[in-house]
């Protein structure tokens, strides 16, 4: 009988799963199975020829299980994704996409865009790969609920606002037929901020005394014209020959490279309000008679410190700005907290922030009697036909008595 060679290396690597074993005390030779499985080792005797042929053996059965499995689990994940529609977080990508398509057309503005962004990546991270039609209205109540018992009752607003958005475009695009968090009810938010009054007012404007001037110069425009941040962070003293189209384009909801700023001509400060659209009038001559203070005084104000285009400009040179450079609205917003900070004051509640100056111009004013209604830019039937047409754009001057 011809002698049976050893099994060597390079047929042993043939063979997947197949190991020889050198026992050290005796020298002897055997073979093991290494299960793809789970990993254990199977003792296949000593005989090369019988171990070669079982290793084969095994491998075929075991892949053909392992096939098998693989092919039944991808079947059970394609029919529960048809079920339960497309993973809210692969839908989130699709949203994300929408979203700035409509920010390039004008739906929607800048700040909105920012904001639907942050929200809806937070959903994702809260909805995972939940198929979209599996989300349920108890599901979405139990989430938005864990933000209002942690304090965080605008968060949750903002994100059944935006919730309510990403269904209704997952809607449109075919992905679902329903919008659960539609169906959740909208609660209001309990204002917790400190009411701002005049001799709070007085506190803070006092402290900003030794902060850039533009600090106490945007908390005077504030109060006086009873405007909001944005609008007051990009007036101007005049109007350049470019701010023709980018009126037109914010009559008619268009995108522009520029905003419609505000701007003085003659003896008014002209204000396109960029959240309402209102177009009003405000005499440079309106005085708050609580503080003597009017308009024009404030404009000889902003004027006095530096040349720049900009009512509301630095006056120092900075990491990002030069002299004369616009001041931007979170960082006017952040100005008049530090001047709050400094005042030293102690509040029971969250602090009144620079748009609580909005609401102390209106009752002051009222008690003065001047139209509060026209000066804030508050909606009435009027206006909203003027926003409705661009031809019959026209200002609405603000009264003085």
């Amino acid at each position: 009988m011809p002698r049976r060679r050893s099994l060597s290396h390079s047929d042993l690597n043939k063979i997947p799963n197949l190991y020889r074993k050198l026992d050290k005390r005796t020298g002897s030779l055997s073979f093991q199975y290494k299960d793809p499985r789970n990993g254990k080792f199977w003792g296949l005797g000593t005989d090369e020829e019988i171990a070669k042929n079982r290793a084969k053996q095994l491998n075929a059965a075991i892949y053909a299980q392992l096939a098998q499995s693989a092919t039944d689990n991808i079947m059970a994940n394609q029919s529960s994704n048809k079920a339960g529609g497309i993973p809210f977080s692969k839908w989130i990508e699709e949203y994300l996409k929408i979203t700035k398509d409509r920010l390039q057309t004008g739906e929607i503005k800048q700040n909105t865009y920012r904001t639907r962004i942050h929200l809806a990546k937070r959903l994702g991270s809260i909805f995972c790969d939940t198929g979209i039609k599996d989300i349920t209205v108890k599901d979405i109540v139990k989430s938005l609920e864990s933000y209002r018992a942690s304090g965080k009752e605008r968060m949750a607003q903002s994100l059944r606002s935006t919730l309510v958005d990403i269904f209704m475009e997952a809607i449109q695009a075919g992905e679902t037929e329903a919008n659960p968090a539609a169906m959740t009810k909208s609660k209001p938010v309990r204002v917790k901020r400190a009411r701002l009054t005049l001799d709070v007012w007085q506190g803070i404007f006092d402290a900003a005394e030794s902060l850039q001037p533009w600090v106490q110069n945007a908390m005077l425009l504030a109060l006086i014209t009873g405007q909001r941040v944005e609008d007051i962070a990009i007036a101007r003293f005049k109007r350049d020959p470019e701010w023709d189209a980018a009126f037109v384009a914010f009559i008619q909801k268009k995108p522009y490279p520029i905003k419609a700023y505000s701007f003085i001509e003659g003896d008014f400060l002209h204000v396109p309000q960029q959240k309402t659209r209102a177009l009003l009038k405000i005499p440079l001559q309106l005085r708050l008679e609580c503080i003597d203070t009017s308009l024009g005084d404030v404009i000889a104000r902003c004027q006095k410190h530096s040349l720049s285009p900009f009512l509301i400009h630095h006056t120092k040179r900075g990491f990002k700005q030069e002299i004369g450079d616009p001041v931007h609205k979170n960082t006017v917003s952040k100005g008049f907290q530090k001047a709050r900070e400094k005042s030293g004051i102690i509040w029971t509640g969250s602090p009144p922030t620079f748009h609580e100056q909005r609401s102390l111009a209106e009752r002051l004013y009222r008690d003065q009697g001047i139209d509060t209604q026209r000066l804030l830019g508050h909606k009435s039937a009027k206006m909203t036909a003027v926003y409705n047409d661009s031809r019959g754009a026209e200002w609405l001057e603000i009264a003085i008595k």
